[in-house]
């Protein structure tokens, strides 16, 4: 029952706050609200829930939207929908539904390598492009060369920045590259890619071996999951010394929610004796305080929508109803 009355506050302000938002995406929209109350209904057993779930869906699906990025766009969109389907929360036909933006999609990214700085907003497309080559066999070829030269074009701009690390005049924030590196390990996870640059794994370790470079428990857990399944040592120390320290050196007070429920994810884990996943992420008094920050954010694209998957409750929501989803 206690579980119960931990989730009905939270459904009962997405509520509150869904016929307000404006955007249609997956991390700060309609679609990844929408995926948040079907597992809620489910849970629940709550089918005016999974109604409202459905509306939300379809009316980020009608939606007008020619932005192609994973966290407010098309392709975050497309992969609400493969989700959904695949988990039978609803029935849908992908073709019918969303054909023309599956062509516009694929039609923008084949040129994705002529323009690299737009690589790097639209990296997160991975996740999409790797659920939706298993519906649509008949593109497989064509839409692993798009996640080839997504990754090609990771792997140049993470060489020149790892390797212009030790230099004086560097300029760029580091905590941003290491930000792109954890999220070019998890692509990798998540799709399988197999031709990934050793060369960048290299650099990184040097770094780190040299103590330039903060643990992190998600990227020694990524980098753990990577070696293991290709077979590669060599790693180890790299990947003990991300574990154990980034374990030790989690201060949940200056977590984003967010933050905090991958790592609570990740601490089920690894389990380390004397910490519970449950006490970075359930500190009843933290949400709250982020919640009214983020609400006080007024922001043109709902960016920071304090409801939504990508930053808010929605994320909260699926993490109590089921520890296993996947949030990306």
């Amino acid at each position: 029952m206690k579980q119960v009355d931990n989730i009905r506050p939270i459904v009962d302000k997405i509520l509150q706050d869904a016929d307000q938002v404006s955007s249609s995406g997956l991390y700060y929209g309609k679609a990844g609200i929408s995926i948040s109350l079907f597992a809620a209904s489910a849970y629940l057993q709550d089918e005016k829930l999974a109604d409202k779930a459905y509306d939300l869906l379809q009316q980020s699906l009608i939606s007008i939207n020619n932005d192609i990025s994973f966290e407010n766009g098309l392709t975050g969109m497309g992969y609400v929908l493969l989700y959904l389907t695949e988990n039978n929360y609803v029935e849908t036909d992908f073709d019918e539904v969303f054909g023309m933006q599956f062509r516009n999609i694929i039609n923008s990214f084949e040129k994705i390598d002529k323009d690299p700085v737009r690589l790097l907003d639209t990296m997160q497309a991975v996740y999409f492009l790797s659920k939706v080559s298993r519906y649509k066999p008949q593109e497989y070829d064509r839409i692993q060369e798009i996640i080839r030269k997504i990754f090609e074009g990771l792997e140049l701009y993470l060489t020149v920045q790892l390797q212009d690390f030790n230099d004086v005049r560097y300029i760029n924030r580091k905590v941003d590259v290491l930000n792109i590196f954890e999220t070019y390990l998890k692509l990798i996870d998540y799709s399988g890619y197999a031709r990934f640059s050793r060369m960048v794994l290299n650099d990184y370790a040097t770094l780190y071996r040299k103590g330039m470079i903060a643990s992190s428990l998600e990227t020694g857990h990524y980098l753990h999951l990577l070696t293991t399944k290709n077979g590669i040592e060599g790693y180890d120390d790299i990947i003990s010394g991300h574990i154990s320290s980034g374990i030790k050196n989690i201060y949940p007070c200056t977590l984003s929610l967010k933050e905090r429920i991958g790592l609570a994810k990740l601490m089920r884990i690894h389990k380390p004796s004397g910490i519970s996943g449950n006490d970075i992420i359930l500190d009843k008094r933290s949400i709250q305080n982020e919640y009214k920050s983020l609400s006080m954010l007024k922001m043109d694209n709902m960016k920071f929508n304090p409801s939504g998957y990508g930053y808010g409750l929605a994320r909260l929501l699926l993490f109590y109803v089921n520890h296993e989803m996947e949030l990306l």
